[in-house]
């Protein structure tokens, strides 16, 4: 991105969020009584809500730009206009969203299309969703679907999680006023209220998107659909002819399966076509991490039966990411900046004769070469690469007890870390 566009990008970022800032927060109250002529003119205009278009005619005019001045006092001039237009532009929204929440939702979309930029649009859009969803700026904020979806994608979420508009309406709403990175994901959620009904219109979600996108999305639809109603998207998905839109989902669809039963996923895995190998890997890997996780020494031995390399591969790593080789202890920040051991796993090195506490400072750990590396200089990936590495070799560690000044050194041999289903 260009350093102007990305200027561009950060004031865009402001007036959203100054916009999100002023939403009417409580319940829908009438107008004030305007005092002066002009606003009396644009009450009038916003009366007329099937003739939304003459609100562009209200709004200020460079409302987000000030005339150069080389006047003094011109910097004051400035900022107040600015300020001045601004609260007229929020005040015309607010007094628009009003009389469109009354409107039957797709009316109300359609007299916002009407506005001539996509800034009143958004701007109108989140004054509607204050309107009708009743909450207040902060809240609005911390739901996230506007940093999510964006303006127009968090008002079709509201409008479809209150059952207002239809799934196919949604897709619309969110088609015209997202963009490619936000699109695919609230599709995504779209696509998996739709699919119980209408597979295939779910799956038609995403034929705007191109690559990794496209798959992302076929995959977690299918992860959604299939932790609602895995038989049904079991059965659906064996129907698809094109052979790398059924892998997507199917490999989606393992990774809904493996949350419940790891076994189950590891046995559906088998059936999964061979003809897209990333998707096959990428399912393995996960399939063996959430496994391993559960039941180390069954994910291994799944491992070791998978006909491909690559396959074995990723589902090794995968266990490796969920039961390292290790000492056996979590690592957290402390207050100072240095690690803290946290939790100890029972039965690993790290819980050996007390050799390690809960609470102890990491302060230093040894390289390859057995010289002290003072933990403050690395970063937590290559603090965890220097503590995990081979079985049956060894780290030093230099640590410090919770309330103690004195350091000691403590050697632990590296396992695999071995998690054993519960009884």
């Amino acid at each position: 991105m260009s350093t102007k566009a990305a200027a561009f990008a950060l004031l865009g970022l402001g007036s959203l969020l100054l916009v999100v800032l002023v939403l009417p927060g409580g319940p829908s109250a009438p107008p004030p009584a305007s005092d002066s002529a002009e606003e009396n003119r644009s009450s009038a205009q916003l009366d007329r809500p099937d003739s939304v278009a003459t609100v562009s005619a209200s709004l200020p005019e460079n409302a987000g730009a000030s005339p150069m001045s080389t006047k003094p006092g011109a910097a004051t001039g400035i900022a107040e206009s600015a300020e001045a237009s601004s609260r007229d532009r929020e005040k015309t929204m607010a007094q628009l969203a009003l009389r469109l929440a009354a409107l039957p939702p797709e009316q109300a979309l359609a007299r916002i299309a009407e506005l001539p930029d996509q800034d009143s649009r958004d701007t109108a859009m989140l004054a509607l969703l204050g309107e009708l969803s009743g909450m207040s700026s902060l809240e609005i904020i911390r739901r996230g679907d506007v940093w999510r979806f964006g303006a127009g994608g968090a008002l079709a979420v509201h409008l479809l999680e209150s059952g207002k508009i239809t799934p196919e309406e949604a897709a619309a709403v969110a088609q015209a006023n997202t963009d490619g990175n936000r699109r695919g994901e609230l599709f995504v959620g779209i696509g998996a209220k739709l699919a119980a009904e209408d597979p295939n219109a779910a799956v038609a979600l995403g034929n705007g998107l191109q690559g990794w996108e496209r798959q992302r999305f076929l995959e977690d639809l299918a992860n959604q659909w299939g932790a609602a109603s895995p038989d049904q998207a079991r059965r659906w998905i064996s129907t698809v002819s094109d052979a790398q839109t059924r892998d997507a989902l199917v490999a989606g669809l393992l990774q809904a399966e493996m949350r419940n039963n790891p076994a189950a996923a590891a046995a559906s895995f088998a059936a999964m076509p061979p003809s897209d190998q990333s998707a096959r890997s990428r399912a393995a890997m996960r399939i063996a991490a959430e496994w391993a996780s559960r039941d180390t020494v069954a994910a291994m031995q799944w491992a070791e039966t998978l006909p491909g390399e690559g396959e074995r591969n990723a589902a090794g790593q995968g266990i490796r990411n969920a039961a390292p080789v290790g000492i056996g202890a979590m690592l957290t920040r402390g207050t100072e900046g240095l690690p803290v051991i946290g939790n100890i796993v029972p039965g690993s090195p790290a819980s050996a004769n007390g050799a390690l506490r809960p609470g102890d400072t990491l302060l230093a750990v040894s390289d390859a070469n057995g010289q002290w590396v003072d933990t403050r200089q690395l970063s937590t990936r290559d603090l965890l690469g220097m503590v995990r590495g081979e079985p049956n070799t060894q780290v030093s560690l230099q640590v410090r007890s919770a309330g103690s000044s004195t350091a000691r050194v403590v050697t632990l041999g590296r396992q695999q870390l071995i998690f054993r289903p519960q009884q």
